[in-house]
């Protein structure tokens, strides 16, 4: 037995639209606590840094992860998808709208969506102080600012700092020049060799 998240407020949430906005709300939440997991827990940062490893954000920003990264992170979305009951069509609808927001997220854009629309979705400004190598533990929401509103993570500055991971700029650490070498440094930071 599962909750059907859909079938709490029959005639309401059995809209197509409202049910797919409420699923979109409970999973940029479960990514909002995942991604502050990614940054405060050391064993899973040693994978996630990777992400935050590159200077020169693209729209492919966020498709450079480790794929244990990813593979941990997906497992914890598909069993909140199971676990609350969300179609198959739907999960499918909810990941690819997900994916294309967060690939403008990480464009190199100097581009922000308003005061009032900073406040209501994720634009690339915002994220980008979130990757930024001085206030980068900010702005961990995926979709919505909300949870970083909500959870004091919230920085809304207009500043355009530079991107990485300090210890790749400063100290020289080396997180992979190709796909496998990335993956390769990512388990060995994992194990405390790199």
């Amino acid at each position: 037995p599962r909750l059907h998240l859909d079938a709490l407020w029959p005639g309401v949430t059995d809209i197509a639209w409202v049910s797919l906005l409420m699923y979109l709300l409970v999973f940029d939440l479960v990514d909002y606590g995942i991604h502050r997991a990614q940054h405060r827990w050391q064993w899973w940062w040693q994978l996630h840094a990777l992400h935050h490893a590159q200077t020169q954000m693209t729209m492919w920003s966020d498709s450079r992860n480790h794929l244990l990264d990813d593979l941990i992170r997906s497992a914890v979305i598909a069993l909140v998808a199971h676990a609350i009951g969300v179609a198959p069509a739907q999960f499918v609808a909810i990941v690819a709208f997900t994916q294309l927001s967060e690939n403008l997220q990480h464009a190199n854009l100097r581009l922000d969506f308003g005061r009032i629309g900073e406040r209501l979705w994720v634009s690339p400004r915002f994220h980008r102080v979130h990757h930024s190598i001085d206030t980068g533990e900010r702005n961990y929401g995926v979709l919505l600012p909300w949870w970083d509103m909500l959870f004091g993570t919230a920085n809304f500055h207009s500043h355009y700092d530079p991107t990485g991971v300090r210890d790749a700029a400063g100290q020289g650490r080396d997180y992979g020049r190709t796909f496998w070498s990335q993956q390769w440094r990512g388990l060995l930071r994992l194990a405390g060799r790199a």
